[in-house]
């Protein structure tokens, strides 16, 4: 019961690592579905549904700005919003960084927009994590929210 109270299942599926990357989504389900002890039900195409959100990344732009910190929100050129559940999500946030450097720029970024962050900004469900990605869709880092 834990594992979907607090989010277990979407945790163990950010914890896969590239094994999960393209579709979190279901192993978020396989795991919710191992907790119920349900029956195996193998989806039939991609279950992560991603949508950008223009608004919400201009809004942390704009709160970036007031503190100082424009740089961080200048670097996201997108912000995607990962439905892995009904009531569960990850926000993506692709940025201009490439992967290798360490990028401790990508560690605060995350930083940056979990203290911008004020629960659910109007949309059902709750998030769970941020990552961050690279130019090439790679994950950089992720943190929980």
């Amino acid at each position: 019961m834990r594992e979907t109270v607090w989010g277990g299942c979407t945790r163990r599926a950010l914890q896969a690592g590239s094994a999960a990357e393209m579709d979190r989504g279901s192993w978020v389900r396989g795991c919710l579905n191992g907790v119920a002890n349900a029956p195996e039900q193998l989806p039939t195409g991609p279950v992560t549904k991603r949508t950008t959100d223009a608004e919400m990344l201009e809004r942390f732009r704009a709160w970036a700005r007031t503190k100082g910190e424009a740089e961080q929100g200048d670097h996201v050129s997108v912000l995607a919003i990962a439905q892995l559940t009904e009531h569960d999500y990850d926000v993506e946030l692709s940025t201009d960084s490439h992967a290798g450097s360490g990028n401790p720029g990508s560690e605060s970024l995350a930083q940056s927009f979990i203290a911008w962050w004020d629960g659910d900004h109007g949309r059902d469900g709750t998030a769970r994590n941020v990552l961050v990605l690279g130019v090439d869709g790679k994950r950089l880092h992720a943190q929980r929210i």
